[in-house]
């Protein structure tokens, strides 16, 4: 039902939106009118393979968000840019050790931090995916020049976790030339709930003419919240602010020899947790709390990539460190975990990482028909989690510290020949070795205190790939097949019920063979863009979140499955003026063998909806001689589960729910000043849930009203 109380509230919001654009003054400029938007496609490169080529040479699928797009969205984070690509789910459980992304419907429907994500992210030429744990870093995104989200496994060039695919976050680099000055300003007001504001810049300037380089970039976040707590009488309690910068260096040494250093720094805060009950409670209203609750995610890193000219190859060296602390504090007051409820009790846990990785690869750049990539992997990662209980009379019953220490080495190779000139064959593959060390501290009233290195975890994996790609004047046909892994490690212990519960030392790496058949088309000259991809997907030793029957959860190896899929990319000219888009995907994944106690065969894979839409309509014109635009955004995603459900048992409705956006923009001088209503029919649509301690569910942001103010110079 239309809560007409709050939505009177938003709307007399936007009207003062709307009041303070139309106090900029009027000028001209060129960046939505139809020079600008002539009905040709312009080349679109991408670094999917670890070369500069054109999307249409590279035999896979690959989604590219560029900047102009990203900033016409006002793109944050992933909830901005995934959601409307076909096959990509993100699905956020409302803490930072909780964004989870699937692609292809590769999940088993949990966000568990018990094990390596199967999506491989990437920040320009470092991993961010961790070994375990510290899930899915959502990395501010202004100042980025291009995403690409590869879809389906490619672990002969990403290594493990590229299980179901990789996403690649590029920023731009500091220009040798010419000084830009870019700055946004961003208030936004969501209805019912709090006010958000971000302040963004950048600059770039060359210190050296043609040889050296700087760029600075800086942002603040206030996420005003939307959750109440009517337990303690307190509103919008999932506020938040993030803040953070890059700074990037780059030198050109020589005409063979360029250096590019970046440091980058964010830092998240959050007042309470994306939760709320409302079944038990109502509409964004959290469940009852006795004591507060909050989440942090800290990060730093440095990269240095060095790219020198050999002649025939290019040897690149990508080095990098980076240090991440996550920490969330979870009141369970009302969990099982209290013995004397309803006297407060929080649970506390951290997790740091320190990754230091260093590849090296050799990469040909003769215009022979013999192309090639080989190189080497290394990284040392310690990471860890403390976590326990702020109780003076059960803390010391439920506490521990997990210590992890992973090793990796890995070679890799890829050959790309030109059969004829349109007809290319690749093939390549990757040989990874790992180690995992550990060392547990743990106590309870379940178990004597554990102490000391355990076993370590040694295993290894070769990932090849096999591809043919058929290059015409419009487009380009393809065919693949590639593997991808996923690492397996230890099994935290838990509470257990003997004769009940049988808990694995270890779970082994998981891994999946990838056939796809696709192609990437222009028509109408170059008026209509249409890429089309079908893969088949077979999974094995799926790795898989369990529930003892004390509660607690861990990992194992169970069944296999298969995975069908379709996925459409289009955008079309109407006219030079008016673009249109329309994508969609399909994915139908189940398990193809009985898995005791969890699911029979047959039974859909949860996380993912079988059927997702998203299409779009963009006009731009002149008003006042100024460029301007109006635009309509549209997604659909479809229903789906977040955990087994077998195909007699219970549905757990999630998705199914349909979200329209709108914006309009004009460029005045160098001011871009655009309105914003995002969740316009105000959707409350479950993404995730979860019962731990009491009713928690996640939703997407409610309906929100905004005006963004760019600059550019």
């Amino acid at each position: 039902m239309l809560n007409h109380k709050k939505f009177n509230k938003g709307a007399s919001r936007l009207a003062m939106i709307i009041g303070a654009g139309l106090l900029v003054t009027t000028g001209s400029a060129n960046s939505y009118g139809a020079e600008d938007t002539a009905p040709i496609f312009e080349e679109i490169t991408v670094t999917a393979t670890k070369r500069e080529e054109s999307i249409l040479d590279v035999p896979l699928a690959v989604a590219v968000i560029g900047a102009e797009e990203l900033d016409q969205k006002n793109a944050g984070g992933f909830a901005d840019y995934l959601t409307s690509i076909p096959g990509v789910q993100f699905n956020p459980a409302g803490n930072v050790f909780g964004n989870s992304i699937s692609i292809r419907g590769v999940s088993d429907g949990t966000s568990s931090f018990l094990t390596q994500q199967p999506i491989a992210l990437y920040l320009d030429d470092t991993a961010l995916t961790l070994s375990q744990g510290g899930i899915n870093l959502d990395y501010s995104i202004f100042g980025v020049e291009q995403i690409n989200v590869i879809k389906g496994p490619n672990s002969t060039l990403y290594g493990a976790s590229s299980l179901g695919g990789t996403i690649k976050v590029i920023t731009k680099k500091p220009s040798l030339t010419d000084t830009e000055v870019r700055a946004k300003a961003l208030f936004s007001s969501i209805d019912g709930g709090g006010e958000n504001y971000n302040v963004s810049a950048s600059v770039t300037t060359p210190l050296v003419e043609d040889k050296l380089g700087v760029e600075f970039t800086g942002y603040y976040k206030s996420f005003g919240g939307y959750i109440d707590d009517p337990s303690r009488n307190l509103e919008d309690i999932n506020s938040n602010e993030t803040y953070g910068g890059r700074v990037a260096l780059r030198l050109q040494a020589t005409d063979n020899l360029t250096a590019d250093l970046r440091v980058y720094y964010q830092n998240f805060e959050g007042d309470g947790l994306d939760t709320f009950a409302p079944t038990t409670v109502g509409d964004l209203q959290t469940r009852p709390l006795v004591v507060g609750q909050s989440q942090k995610d800290e990060f730093v890193l440095v990269n240095l990539v060095v790219d020198y000219d050999l002649g025939f190859a290019d040897l690149v060296s990508a080095t990098s460190y980076f240090d991440r602390e996550t920490m969330t504090s979870q009141d369970i007051t009302f969990s099982f975990f209290n013995l004397s409820a309803p006297l407060p009790l929080t649970s506390d846990t951290l997790a740091p990482a320190e990754v230091f990785s260093q590849e090296v690869r050799l990469v040909s750049t003769t215009d022979s028909r013999l192309q090639w990539i080989i190189g080497g992997y290394y990284s040392k990662e310690d990471y860890a989690e403390n976590f326990g209980i702020d109780d003076a009379v059960f803390g010391p019953l439920f506490n521990g510290n997990l210590q992890y220490e992973y090793s990796t080495y890995a070679v890799f190779a890829e050959l790309a020949y030109d059969i004829t000139d349109q007809l290319n064959l690749s093939v390549g593959g990757r040989y990874t070795d790992y180690n995992a060390p550990t060392s547990f501290t743990l106590f309870g009233f379940f178990a004597s205190p554990l102490d000391g290195s355990l076993s370590d975890d040694n295993d290894d994996d070769f990932s090849p790939r096999i591809a043919l790609n058929y290059n015409y004047d419009n487009g380009s046909v393809y065919a693949q097949a590639s593997k991808g892994f996923r690492l397996g490690q230890r099994n935290v212990p838990i509470i257990t019920v003997p004769g009940v519960d049988v808990v694995p030392e270890f779970f082994t790496s998981d891994s999946l063979w990838n056939y796809e058949v696709g192609a990437k088309t222009r028509w109408f000259d170059n008026r209509l863009l249409l890429n089309i991809a079908a893969y088949y997907i077979d999974w094995t030793d799926i790795q898989l979140t369990r529930t003892a029957s004390t509660g607690f959860t861990f990992i194992d190896n169970v069944g296999s499955a298969r995975i069908l899929g379709l996925e459409v990319e289009s955008t079309a000219y109407i006219t030079e003026d008016t673009i249109f888009t329309l994508n969609f995907g399909i994915i139908d994944g189940e398990l193809t063998e009985t898995v005791p106690t969890v699911a029979t065969e047959g039974t859909r894979l949860p996380g993912s909806p079988k059927f997702t839409l998203s299409s779009s309509l963009q006009q731009n014109f002149q008003l006042a001689d100024n460029d301007a635009y109006a635009r309509i955004d549209y997604l659909y995603y479809g229903e789906y589960d977040d955990e087994f459900v077998d195909n007699n048992g219970p549905t757990l409705k999630n998705g199914d729910y349909h979200k329209l956006d709108l914006r309009a923009g004009v460029m005045i001088n160098s001011i871009d000043v655009s309105l914003f209503v995002t969740n316009v029919l105000d959707e409350r649509p479950i993404i995730t849930r979860a019962t731990f301690a009491g009713e928690e569910i996640t939703t997407i942001q409610p309906r929100t009203f905004g005006l963004s103010l760019g600059f550019t110079y």
